[in-house]
């Protein structure tokens, strides 16, 4: 097969065609993107092209066949909306805090009208939008840009609190759905906005639907209709990606039900399982434990897992990536030996042939 461009091997890959090889990107890597720069986010982000360069530098360092914008930061925009923001730290990743104090009463005077002004009036948000423009005009058409931002579900968590909104779920569901409709307006004018500056690909961070957090119930009551309602709202994107942390391996049937084309699983998922639920109906992506063998393993540690992630995916759609965001201090040779494996592994397929 002749060697393909990285958005023909996403596009193949996506529609369950063969590739020359299988792709390989991160899920973010912001955190280690500004490691390998020495810098906080606010520095990135504050630089004349709002970090674009760097993020484009390492990611093409590592042979990712995606480019992320706004890297590192899925829950920043929530500071448009009172969440309070940390990202002062070097190499540390985003805090953003609740901003509800009294949730019964602050939640019904929201307003979802002015979601897309409220947005453009936060210098943050500009920060992030800027840097998806100045990525775009680096990478142009060779890659796919792809944004990481916070679904509506982990969203709507951060502003309450998560532990006070898994409780709201049980005492209050009729509010929670009236934050949920808010929040689903959010990442939407979010991902639009960033859509308008260049991004390909929508990929929707859901962390708080975790398996090691809510139950496979509360994941399918809550979670799947806010999906739902929020790919709706993004008929501009080509793609629609879902990341949820934990083990989450019993998500898999109920997203193939709701229009995501690719989902990114964490470590503690059994990919075999879930590639065989999936089939031809969504393409997987994950799982290289981030803190794991990444993190402390070496290179050839890290290659030979690749590997057998890869021979197990032989007969099915599938993005090798780290199973959640890289850690800032994962070590440069230990990441690029999963495009290495991914190249190997296609060469090792041709000699048999």
């Amino acid at each position: 097969m002749m060697t393909m461009t990285p958005k023909e091997r996403i596009d193949a890959v996506i529609h369950h065609q063969p590739v020359d090889r299988i792709p390989f990107t991160v899920v973010d890597g912001g955190a280690w993107i500004a490691r390998r720069e020495g810098v906080s986010y606010r520095d990135l982000y504050s630089r004349s092209d709002n970090g674009a360069e760097a993020v484009v530098k390492w990611l093409n360092e590592i042979d990712s066949d995606m480019i992320s914008a706004v890297s590192g930061v899925f829950t920043a925009c929530l500071n448009a909306f009172g969440c309070p923001i940390s990202i002062d730290k070097v190499g540390g990743s985003i805090d953003t805090g609740a901003v509800f104090t009294d949730p019964e009463n602050e939640i019904p005077q929201l307003n979802k009208e002015t979601v897309r002004d409220t947005l453009l009036s936060n210098d943050f948000v500009q920060k992030m939008i800027g840097q998806t423009r100045n990525i775009k005009s680096l990478v142009g058409d060779h890659k796919y840009l792809f944004a990481d931002i916070a679904g509506p579900f982990t969203m709507a968590a951060v502003m309450v609190g998560t532990s006070d909104f898994i409780m709201l779920m049980l005492d209050e569901p009729e509010l929670v759905n009236e934050l949920l409709d808010f929040t689903v307006c959010v990442s939407a004018e979010m991902l639009t906005l960033l859509h308008e500056n260049g991004c390909d690909i929508a990929f929707i961070a859901e962390p708080v639907g975790s398996g090691s957090l809510i139950s496979k119930e509360m994941f399918e009551e809550w979670v799947i209709p806010s999906l739902k309602k929020l790919k709706e709202k993004l008929s501009c994107y080509k793609y629609f990606f879902t990341h949820v942390c934990g083990a989450s391996g019993n998500r898999v049937e109920a997203l193939c039900g709701c229009g995501v084309d690719v989902f990114s699983v964490d470590y503690l998922v059994d990919l075999d399982n879930a590639m065989e639920t999936a089939c031809d109906k969504m393409t997987m992506m994950g799982n290289i434990n981030p803190a794991g063998v990444l993190l402390t393993g070496t290179a050839e540690e890290v290659y030979q897992e690749a590997c057998e992630r890869l021979k197990v995916a032989q007969e099915y759609a599938f993005i090798l990536a780290p199973g959640c965001d890289l850690s800032a201090d994962a070590p440069l040779e230990n990441v690029m030996m999963l495009s290495a494996a991914c190249k190997d592994m296609a060469l090792q397929s041709d000699s048999e042939i």
